[in-house]
């Protein structure tokens, strides 16, 4: 929300900068129509060169990990449900991407390393496409997401409650596994990853974009964190309490073993469907961020966050952004490691810039237009408010710095 506000001041006071003699009041501050303010130039604006370019820095850090994480999220899953079987390539196991940085099996390896090629052949081109033209394929893939996720919280509760000794994953009894509850050093370890799981806010300059009425930005966005908070926090409670010491790194794997013979084929269209589909999702999110990504790189290499490049200009930008994380993908395929070395960079990108920008931004309005309010102002937009979350980011990257020096919090 603070990004919200601060975009609509930006847009505000460049409005008052270009009609001088317009007499305006806070219910016109929002978020304009014509004209997209990134992050990068909010920055710039309100914190200076210098600030901006930091940003830029950790938000790409951020990115480059989290693409990174999309190559084994679909390897993966297609290694273990493809049927290789040649001296070179073998079909994958769900143990052999437990525990490790990549597969030790050299079979398995090579049949993931294919995986990745082909999961690139797809994103690559798709990421050429501006975001627009992408429309329909986002919001059908939304539905799925929603439908899938649902499915899978279902399912755990379900089987748990029915018969909770047996399980045909990866212990074969269920009560082998165990259940720790909860560790602090693990919690500490698993904030970077809570923080990159609502990462939502760096791409709310291009989300809000194909939005006609910007008035509702914010209900919008509320919502969509709303959503998210309760799916998520479901999700990890049902697979946890289901799967306990045995959920995998991507645990859409551990329904992999539904689809084994014997089982119905309802069951196992079932597993399919699971298995493949943070794949197929992964698919559908990756070129968008790609976008975004390659927007942030030619703004830091040109300096000028408004430059208009050309169609080709975009394309080649885009092309490098969709490859390099890919390149990565071949080496390190383990997805928690991956995901709590990202969510910190993402706590800068979080926490840091987005109360800097509202504290910043609101001063400057009130000096400059007499009023801080925006359409989207409500009660976080007080600066207690702005100091409390700071105050707690900083406390929360401290203990990540402390949970990623305890025994184990890598593995």
């Amino acid at each position: 929300m603070w990004t919200l506000e601060t975009m609509a001041r930006a847009q505000a006071l460049e409005t008052a900068a270009n009609q001088p003699s317009l007499q305006t009041s806070y219910q016109s501050f929002r978020v304009g129509s014509h004209r997209r303010f990134e992050i990068a130039e909010l920055c710039r604006t309100f914190l200076g060169p210098f600030a901006g370019n930091l940003y830029l820095v950790a938000l790409l850090i951020y990115q480059f990990l989290s693409q990174w994480m999309a190559g084994p999220t679909a390897a993966a899953a297609w290694a273990c449900k493809i049927p290789f079987d040649s001296i070179r390539f073998q079909q994958c196991r769900q143990n052999d991407f437990l525990d490790v940085y990549q597969p030790t099996n050299d079979g398995c390896w090579n049949s993931y390393a294919l995986c990745v090629l082909l999961f690139a052949v797809v994103v690559v081109p798709l990421s050429c496409l501006e975001l627009k033209e992408q429309a329909v394929v986002q919001v059908v893939m939304a539905l799925v997401r929603f439908a899938i996720i649902g499915s899978m919280i279902v399912y755990s509760i379900v089987v748990e409650v029915r018969s909770p000794e047996t399980s045909c994953d990866v212990g074969q009894n269920v009560t082998s596994a165990s259940w720790t509850g909860l560790q602090w050093n693990g919690l500490l370890a698993a904030l970077p990853v809570f923080v990159f799981a609502q990462m939502l806010h760096v791409g709310i300059p291009t989300l809000s974009e194909p939005i006609r009425n910007k008035s509702k930005l914010a209900r919008i966005f509320w919502s969509v964190f709303g959503c998210t908070t309760i799916i998520y926090g479901l999700l990890g409670v049902a697979v946890a309490i289901r799967f306990k010491s045995d959920v995998n790194e991507v645990c859409s794997l551990n329904w992999d073993c539904l689809a084994r013979r014997g089982r119905s084929v309802a069951l196992r269209v079932y597993s399919y469907a699971v298995v493949l589909f943070p794949s197929i999702d992964a698919c559908t999110a990756y070129p968008v961020t790609i976008i975004v990504m390659a927007n942030m790189v030619d703004h830091l290499l040109t300096g000028d966050v408004r430059v208009t490049s050309s169609r080709w200009q975009r394309t080649t930008s885009r092309i490098v952004c969709a490859v390099a994380p890919l390149i990565g993908a071949c080496f390190v395929s383990n997805m928690l490691v991956l995901d709590k070395i990202s969510g910190f960079p993402a706590f800068f990108a979080v926490w840091v810039f987005p109360a800097l920008l509202q504290w910043r931004s609101s001063v400057k309005c009130r000096n400059v237009l007499g009023t801080n309010r925006t359409v989207y102002s409500s009660w976080y937009s007080n600066n207690g408010v702005v100091f409390v979350v700071s105050a707690l980011g900083i406390v929360v990257i401290l203990a990540t710095c402390v949970g990623y020096f305890l025994p184990g919090s890598l593995n």
